[in-house]
């Protein structure tokens, strides 16, 4: 029984310390989520100027507010610190973020059937809803089938899919402002560059920091 309880302690699956760099990159993860939080609370004070996002203001709130919710969670769920000296809160953090991003990507899938642009952009978002629900399922089962290890990768690779909604807004004020791109073009190429990439780093990350384990 001992060899067993060993086998699941969230200590097995621990990374080394983290390095500078690692520290960096998570800080920036934090702070770049956090901004996308506060931004999107506008859509809570007052309607959209776009008609569009008007027209389907309840499915946009209640995708906008499952990202939110994931984004202020998802960064505190790979936290060493918090794994470590406050398990209890991790469980309970990442259940509420698990429940953020099935309310996301329901919401985001049903705003992708009517987004602007046509077949493109209903495809690129509404598969990255699909596989934002489909890799934070994946993780719920792992873990509540005591497998961390597996857990983690994907919660790696479903985080990466929440941060589509951080890369997004870094990629159009490029491709309008500095590129000076029309909005159809940048609004089809960002439906999927906001997230195929991220799944993409995810993978790699994947891959090159964990042992192989049961998917």
């Amino acid at each position: 029984m001992a060899q067993l309880a060993q086998s699941y302690s969230p200590m097995s699956v621990l990374p080394p310390p983290e390095s500078r760099l690692t520290t960096a990159l998570w800080w920036l993860m934090l702070v770049t989520s956090l901004g996308v939080v506060a931004y999107g609370t506008r859509y809570f004070v007052a309607l959209p100027p776009d008609r569009h996002f008007t027209r389907y203001i309840v499915p946009l709130r209640l995708h906008i507010a499952g990202g939110m919710g994931a984004l202020a969670a998802g960064p505190w769920q790979f936290s060493r610190w918090l794994r470590t000296r406050a398990l209890t809160f991790h469980r309970w953090l990442g259940r509420f973020y698990l429940l953020a991003v099935v309310l996301g990507s329901f919401a985001g899938f049903a705003m992708s059937v009517v987004s602007k642009q046509g077949l493109p952009t209903h495809l690129g978002f509404g598969i990255l809803s699909v596989l934002w629900f489909f890799t934070g399922l994946k993780a719920y089962r792992k873990i509540r089938a005591g497998g961390i290890a597996a857990h983690r990768q994907w919660m790696i690779r479903n985080f990466g899919l929440t941060l589509a909604a951080v890369t997004l807004r870094v990629y159009m004020p490029i491709m309008l402002a500095v590129l000076h791109w029309s909005f159809r073009p940048t609004y089809i190429t960002v439906s999927w560059l906001c997230w195929v990439p991220n799944v993409l780093i995810a993978e790699w990350m994947v891959r090159r920091t964990s042992v192989p384990v049961r998917n």
